[in-house]
């Protein structure tokens, strides 16, 4: 069989204790003495922090913070459960950084030489004159015709009045049924 560490193993009974005790704190409030009781046991357990750490970088202190609320976590289980005594839970601790080489010097750059003198650009000849042709003129447009008045609608013409329909004529009367004849007797069945 295999050994297992207890520090492993206890952590999360750990938080569930933590868990239920912080759930069950308000319902041990209504007992006064009760509650006294463990005011005194939680304040009694906390020790005190120091405050004044050396700042070594944001990771660092994340695992600082990390470590001191755990420690405060533990330490306030064990003063609500009193006999039980729980291991400090320690974060595993950053491996040392190797050191920077220094960066060697950078060698003087040497002088760039002097840039010649740029020879003075000639003037150039003023451009001769182009004689630009006039253009011709526009021919005028003329002028666009009057249209001509659109002439009046003629008035339609009245429609003769439509005479009256004739009457309908009655229909005829039904002719009478004749009634049915009678049937048979069947003879009765042997």
């Amino acid at each position: 069989m295999h050994r297992s560490k207890a520090s492993r193993a206890l952590v999360p009974p750990v938080l569930c204790a933590a868990l239920l005790f912080c759930a069950a704190a308000p319902a041990a409030a209504l007992d006064g003495e009760r509650a006294a009781g463990t005011g005194q046991r939680v304040t009694v357990v906390e020790p005190p922090t120091d405050r004044a750490a050396a700042a070594a970088g944001p990771v660092d202190d994340l695992l600082a913070t990390l470590t001191s609320t755990l420690n405060g976590l533990l330490g306030t289980i064990s003063g609500l459960v009193p006999g039980v005594k729980l291991p400090p839970i320690e974060l595993p601790k950053l491996p040392a950084l190797p050191a920077l080489p220094a960066v060697p010097g950078l060698p003087e750059m040497p002088k760039l030489p002097e840039m010649p003198k740029l020879p003075e650009v000639p003037k150039l000849p003023p451009a001769p004159e182009v004689p630009v042709p006039a253009l011709p003129a526009l021919p005028e447009v003329p002028d666009v015709p009057d249209v001509p008045e659109v002439p009046d609608v003629p008035a339609a013409p009245e429609l003769p009045a439509t005479p009256p329909l004739p009457a309908t004529p009655a229909l005829p009367a039904a002719p009478a049924v004749p009634p049915a004849p009678e049937l048979p007797q069947l003879p009765p069945a042997p």
